[in-house]
């Protein structure tokens, strides 16, 4: 009996040293990675409540000592000789480096003050853009024609399209791709020099002004969204060089 309980008790012990075996270490440079993520995904999401940051270290820990001793029962099973798994683990791979990559060129770019007022007198600029809409190719040259002569255009827009307002203030980044196109090779005061078919319409252009919108917000207001902005688009042409390098076109 005695040699029973003995028994039981030595199962008991080992049973117990199992149960409460050392979680695995994790490297305090893998946990503070982890950690960045989660906080710029705090700063987001603006009004969320700090979190705790003791917690959430605890929270990836936890979550990174599960990864690992998960990938060790499947390095046990033999899974890493799949091909399809080494397959899934070639595109993760891929797809990891290639953020990276994005992240790298990201920090790496630079944008002047002077590039952002440029860009922040596009964004808040507003232009005064009178299209006159013709019913066929042949009334547009002949309107055309007629500007040539001196008619004011203002006066050629009120006799072909009587109901259209003498004055059209808008954000260009409003307009169709076309539009905005066409408008920005215009000068203030300046008219379309030939008759521009779209979507089969026969129109012609003129920029009457430009003014800072009256709602526009200041420039230090939107500064670092700007910045932003200028560093995606600087990223995503050289990532578009790098890709026509090697043979890829996103453009097609």
């Amino acid at each position: 009996m005695k040699k029973s309980i003995t028994w039981l008790a030595g199962f008991s012990i080992m049973a117990a040293g199992l149960a409460f075996a050392d979680a695995p270490k994790i490297d305090s440079q893998r946990i503070n990675v982890m950690l960045k993520q989660y906080e710029r995904q705090m700063q987001a999401q603006p009004g969320a409540p700090a979190p705790n940051k003791a917690e959430i270290q605890k929270e990836i820990t936890l979550r990174l000592q599960t990864a690992d001793i998960l990938k060790a029962e499947a390095l046990k099973a033999g899974l890493d000789k799949q091909p399809d798994t080494q397959a899934a683990w070639q595109n993760m791979q891929a797809q990891f480096y290639a953020a990276q990559y994005v992240d790298h060129l990201a920090a790496s770019i630079e944008v002047s003050d002077s590039d952002l007022r440029r860009q922040y007198q596009q964004v808040s600029q507003e232009i005064n853009l009178l299209p006159i809409v013709f019913p066929s190719e042949q009334a547009a040259e002949e309107g055309l024609s007629k500007l040539k002569k001196g008619l004011a255009y203002e006066t050629l827009l009120k006799q072909v399209n009587p109901e259209a307002p003498q004055s059209n203030w808008m954000n260009p980044q409003q307009l169709p791709p076309e539009f905005a196109q066409l408008a920005s090779q215009l000068k203030s005061g300046q008219i379309s020099p030939n008759v521009i078919t779209i979507d089969g319409h026969y129109i012609l252009l003129k920029l009457a002004g430009t003014r800072q919108a009256p709602d526009a917000p200041a420039f230090d207001q939107i500064k670092e969204q700007l910045r932003n902005q200028a560093k995606q688009e600087k990223v995503s042409q050289q990532i578009n060089q790098i890709l026509k390098n090697n043979g890829i076109s996103l453009n097609n």
